[in-house]
């Protein structure tokens, strides 16, 4: 039995881009099933929220007169709503060739899963009056909804490894930045740049910000057993188990101490962590994303950083 990797990995992403109308409706599906309402600021302004009723005063505009609620008594009202306040986020799918594997059919990929979760985050971002971005060359930013499909074709061309990039990754002062990837390339513990340092000069200027850990199960719980030939991205075998059950106890704990060096990376930057398996649903990562989003707006101070917030589950460990 041979382990490849997707080593066409170019045919794999244009694969991809064809079918991102289709996971647009997707993404936008999860989104609305998950939508609870916008975060307020508690000040009047532009917004959608209804704050409160106030008499009428010469020279409001006649269009924030409240009719319903002045019918009811013998003086005008203008309706305000809530001010609310735009916040950066950048969202960046690192979508490096080993994103488009999978271990079986009937088991997306991670780069589709992937792809799906982070246009549903900025779906839901975007409804609630936020900037989203993404690191494509360009910098990509959008505003509102309809520009979905052009900012998920950008996620497309961002960088697909985090180490030789990160130095040029710049968000803005006290932005958010989330980072969706299967983190291999930090699987060997002998290189020189680490999880930790990575997400250290991602959020250097007071950012906050989420890893989500997308795996396969078979990176959790491999089903292999006999011989397994372990191919790169190339299509290059890189090792020979001619029986993998003498293995798999070491599999797992290398397995095991990579997992955990993400999560700490998190950790240790005051970040959420979260782990998405491909086989099951993607909405509790988002929804875990989105509220980690929400509370810290609303708990941030000065320094732009709210609280720490405990994992939400226990599988968010390694």
């Amino acid at each position: 039995m041979a382990l490849a990797a997707v080593h066409d990995h170019v045919a794999a992403a244009r694969a991809l881009a064809a079918k991102l109308p289709q996971l647009i409706d997707e993404s936008r599906r999860m989104a609305m099933s998950l939508r609870s309402g916008l975060h307020g600021n508690r000040k009047v302004g532009p917004g959608s929220d209804f704050w409160q009723f106030r008499p009428y005063v010469t020279g409001d505009p006649a269009n924030q007169i409240d009719w319903r609620r002045s019918a009811r008594g013998d003086h005008t009202f203008i309706r305000q709503t809530e001010w609310q306040a735009s916040h950066n986020y950048w969202i960046w799918p690192v979508f490096s060739p080993s994103m488009y594997w999978s271990s079986k059919r009937g088991i997306p990929t991670k780069a589709t899963c992937t792809l799906i979760i982070a246009i549903a985050l900025a779906d839901l971002l975007l409804h609630n009056g936020e900037t989203v971005g993404t690191f494509d060359a360009e910098r990509t930013r959008i505003t509102s909804a309809e520009h979905l499909e052009k900012l998920a074709h950008a996620m497309l061309a961002s960088p697909a490894t985090i180490a030789d990039q990160v130095g040029t990754m710049h968000a803005g002062r006290k932005h958010s930045v989330l980072v969706l990837s299967d983190f291999l390339e930090f699987a060997d513990s002998s290189q020189s740049q680490s999880p930790s340092r990575a997400i250290k000069t991602l959020g250097q200027y007071q950012n906050d910000g989420a890893l989500v850990h997308v795996l396969d199960p078979a990176e959790i719980a491999p089903p292999f057993s006999g011989r397994i030939n372990f191919l790169d991205t190339d299509d290059q075998m890189i090792f020979r188990s001619e029986r993998f059950e003498d293995l798999e106890e070491g599999f797992k704990q290398r397995a095991q101490v990579w997992r955990a060096s993400v999560r700490d990376a998190a950790r240790e930057n005051d970040w959420l962590y979260d782990r998405y398996i491909t086989s099951e649903s993607a909405s509790p990562t988002l929804l875990a994303l989105y509220q980690h989003l929400s509370e810290r707006q609303s708990q941030a101070g000065s320094n732009g950083r709210g609280r720490p917030i405990t994992n939400r589950r226990s599988k968010t460990g390694a």
